[in-house]
């Protein structure tokens, strides 16, 4: 569903037709694809290219393999036409108490009260739920914008983006800044099988283990462990911290969830003493388009056995064995806590260069216009 050209002056103040909609049975669903549509322009809006695009086929694949988190979608309408979108998203396994919520409303169609119609929509559809979040992503902030400082001090939002200002409408407060970076393939920080011999120098009492697509089952025990620390290990800032629970069947679930549109790489460490996995790093990319963005997703050394340049290790080679199965790929996207100066060395090193930011907002219930 194209969108139109800009609303006429006795349509502009409008309010929106605010539906929630049905996971489709098809791609072709109009309300999906002006759902999909708006997805594709707020990943423009952020970076300017069409590397984040996803086709509407690949998105109904993925949300309907979907088996551990609710979504709950609305779409604005003024005059028949799609401006703006919002989400409820529920982990109906670990924090079935809580949600994060999400609006987004063109750029032709701000300044219009539609965000606060979809917010407004969220408050009444969410009634009941005890703590939400909220994690608007934004340019990095530039000279002169006023800004927001976590608690912590680490990183920095502009106060002036319009989903920042939304939340704190209602009571939403900034309790982290997230960095996210990205790695161009055709121009490194430094050759990775460069970065990744240097790790191997101190870390000889460890083994890698690098390959493509689900884990084997004798593994899924121990990556078990290591996607429950990321719960818990990785820094919060002032953000709730809720423990998750994994097991080797959750850790199936999800590669057959990632492989239903994805190809996933996974490099590991093992501890030569004791045969554990104890260090894992993991990216996914787009079956559909070898040349989209990548997405990193867990990092993570168990603490006991940090200090051997394990994150490095790990990292490196799994870019080389992305490099080595996608010469197309372009570049990969990653997050990370803006005070996690660990990671960061380590991504800085490879060649990650930050690109955005990501507000992680926290609210109390009841939720509500301030």
């Amino acid at each position: 569903m194209p969108l139109r050209p800009p609303l006429s002056s006795e349509s502009s103040h409008r309010m929106p037709d605010i539906i929630e909609f049905p996971l489709p049975v098809s791609s072709d669903d109009p309300h999906w694809r002006a759902y999909c549509q708006l997805g594709d322009e707020y990943n423009h809006e952020l970076i300017g290219t069409t590397e984040w695009d996803e086709t509407p086929t690949d998105a109904l694949i993925q949300a309907a393999a979907e088996t551990d988190h609710t979504l709950r979608r609305y779409l604005a309408y003024v005059d028949g036409e799609a401006v703006g979108y919002a989400r409820v998203l529920i982990n109906h396994v670990d924090d079935p108490d809580a949600a994060a919520l999400n609006v987004y409303v063109h750029p032709r169609h701000r300044g219009r009260g539609h965000g606060r119609a979809l917010a407004e929509r969220l408050v009444l559809d969410t009634a009941g739920l005890t703590r939400f979040e909220t994690w608007p992503l934004t340019p990095r902030p530039v000279a002169g914008q006023r800004t927001l400082t976590p608690p912590n001090g680490a990183g920095a939002v502009s106060a002036e983006h319009p989903g920042v200002r939304l939340a704190q409408s209602y009571g939403f407060a900034l309790v982290q800044i997230e960095r996210v970076s990205r790695y161009d393939f055709a121009d490194p920080g430094i050759d990775p099988a460069v970065a990744l011999a240097e790790a191997e120098r101190v870390s000889s009492d460890y083994e890698l283990h690098a390959w493509e697509g689900a884990a084997d089952a004798s593994l899924q025990d121990d990556l078990a462990v290591l996607k429950a620390r990321m719960a818990t290990d990785v820094p919060s800032g002032e953000r709730t911290v809720v423990e998750q629970v994994w097991d080797a069947a959750r850790v199936r679930r999800m590669d057959e969830q990632i492989l239903t549109t994805g190809r996933l790489f996974r490099a590991v460490a093992r501890h030569r003493a004791t045969g554990r996995i104890v260090a894992l790093s993991e990216l996914v990319a787009p079956r559909s388009r070898p040349d989209g963005l990548i997405d990193q997703w867990d990092t993570i050394v168990l603490p006991e056995h940090r200090g051997h340049r394990l994150g490095m290790r790990v990292k490196a080679a799994n870019l080389i064995a992305v490099r080595d199965a996608l010469p197309e790929a372009r570049a990969i996207i990653t997050w990370n806590a803006e005070e996690n100066r660990h990671m960061l060395d380590v991504n800085e090193a490879l060649g990650f260069r930050p690109v955005l930011v990501e507000a992680a907002m926290e609210a109390p219930a009841p939720l509500r216009r301030r």
